[in-house]
């Protein structure tokens, strides 16, 4: 997990497999901003291996990055995740708004 201070970019992280830029969520703490959610990758739909994710079998150049390769049917367990893909805490929210307005 990353953060980074009021007057400074977000961190850059290149996707392991592509090399395309990739994004992750970061929260407001007061001090600055930390890491709240796993970097992913648009491109190929890469993502990093969360510290709080179930245990998986991981092949060899999974646990030498840190990443889940795009190609496998793995999937993070302790992000945010609508029907088996990644979503932004943003959309998730969003969802979970929707998903109260229409149970009333």
């Amino acid at each position: 997990m990353r953060g980074y201070n009021y007057n400074e970019q977000p961190p850059d992280q290149n996707c392991p497999y592509c090399g395309t830029p990739t994004c992750a969520d970061f929260v407001d703490v007061g001090v600055g901003f930390i890491q709240c959610g796993p970097y992913h990758c648009n491109s190929c739909g890469a993502y990093q291996i969360g510290p709080y994710d179930k245990h998986l079998e991981l092949t060899d150049i999974e646990n030498q990055c840190g990443w889940y390769l795009p190609s496998t049917s793995k999937k993070f367990t302790s992000g945010n995740v609508i029907d088996n893909n990644f979503v932004t805490h943003d959309t998730a929210l969003n969802a979970y708004r929707e998903s109260c307005k229409n149970s009333r």
